[in-house]
C-alpha cells in the first residue's frame, strides 16, 4: 500500500478503522479494571468514575484497553479473540499496531504541509511524523506531550489514545521518582518557553537513561498521566480541585 499511496490517504483509511477497534475494545473493559484504572489516576469515587472532561475519561479508557496496571488483562486482546480480522487485511494490520503500542514522550515540532507533525522523540531527539488531526490544536511548536503510537505501517505513525500536554515539571518528578500525590490539583497550563528548562534536565547521560529505563519498564504511561494530574496539567480533579477552582458546569 505504502507504494501507491501518500501517508496522508493511508492515515485517512486506517484512522475509522483504529476508532472502531479502540471503541469497541473499550466496551470490553470489565468494571473491575475501570475502577483500578479511575483509582490510579484518581478519577474514581467509590462508584464509578468521575473524569471532569473526555480527555480524562479517555485516560482511564487507553489504560484499560492497551495497559492496564492491577493484573487486568487488556480490552484490545479480548478484541481481537472476540472479532478477528482477516488476515493481512487494514483492519489486521491496525489491530497488531494497538497491541504493539508503546507509550512515549515526543516533542511537537509543528504541522508539515503535506500533513502530519513533524516531532523528536524525548530526549535522544529521533525524528518522526504522527499523524493526528488534532495534535497541534492550541499548542505550539516546542511542546512536550506523552503520548502512544501505534505503527500499522513502518512509516505511519498514529496516536491511540490521549496525547498529554507536559513541562519540565513533569519530567523532573519522573527523573526523581516522585510518588503520586493525594492533594489538592489546581488546573495549570504547561509552563511557556520550557525547552531550556528541559534540555538542562535531561543535560547528564545518566537522566537520559533514567527516563529510558521508565519509559521501557512497567506502568510508564500510568506514571506519566497520573503525574500531569497531580500538576493540574489534565485540568481540574473532581474531589482534589477545590469547588472555588473547579470550572462551571457545563464549560
Amino acid at each position: 500500500m505504502s507504494g501507491t499511496l501518500t501517508a496522508a490517504a493511508r492515515y485517512a483509511r486506517y484512522a475509522p478503522i483504529r476508532r472502531h477497534l479502540l471503541t469497541e475494545a473499550s466496551k470490553r473493559i470489565p468494571l473491575a479494571s475501570v475502577a483500578s484504572q479511575a483509582r490510579a489516576l484518581t478519577l474514581w469515587d467509590g462508584k464509578q468514575v468521575v473524569p471532569a472532561d473526555e480527555m480524562q475519561l479517555a485516560a482511564v479508557l487507553d489504560l484499560g484497553v492497551l495497559d492496564p496496571v492491577g493484573g487486568h488483562g487488556r480490552a484490545i486482546e479480548r478484541q481481537a479473540r472476540a472479532e478477528p480480522p482477516l488476515p493481512g487485511s487494514e483492519e489486521d494490520r491496525m489491530l497488531r499496531a494497538l497491541m504493539e503500542a508503546r507509550f512515549g514522550l515526543y516533542r511537537l515540532l509543528g504541522p508539515r504541509p503535506e500533513g502530519g507533525v513533524a516531532a523528536e522523540a524525548f530526549p535522544d531527539g529521533a525524528p518522526v511524523v504522527i499523524w493526528d488531526n488534532h495534535l497541534m490544536r492550541g499548542r505550539a511548536p516546542g511542546t512536550l506531550v506523552g503520548a502512544r503510537l501505534a505503527f500499522p505501517e513502518d512509516d505511519l505513525a498514529m496516536t491511540c489514545g490521549t496525547a498529554i500536554a507536559l513541562d519540565s515539571r513533569a519530567v523532573e518528578r519522573l527523573l526523581l521518582g516522585t510518588p503520586p500525590q493525594r492533594g489538592p490539583v489546581f488546573p495549570s497550563l504547561p509552563l511557556p518557553d520550557d525547552g531550556p528548562a528541559l534540555e538542562r534536565l535531561v543535560a547528564e547521560p545518566a537522566a537520559r537513561m533514567r527516563l529510558a529505563a521508565l519509559r521501557n519498564g512497567p506502568g510508564f504511561a500510568v506514571m506519566v498521566t497520573r503525574t500531569a494530574i497531580d500538576l493540574g496539567l489534565m485540568g481540574a480533579i473532581p474531589g482534589r480541585t477545590p469547588p472555588e477552582a473547579m470550572p462551571p458546569r457545563g464549560a
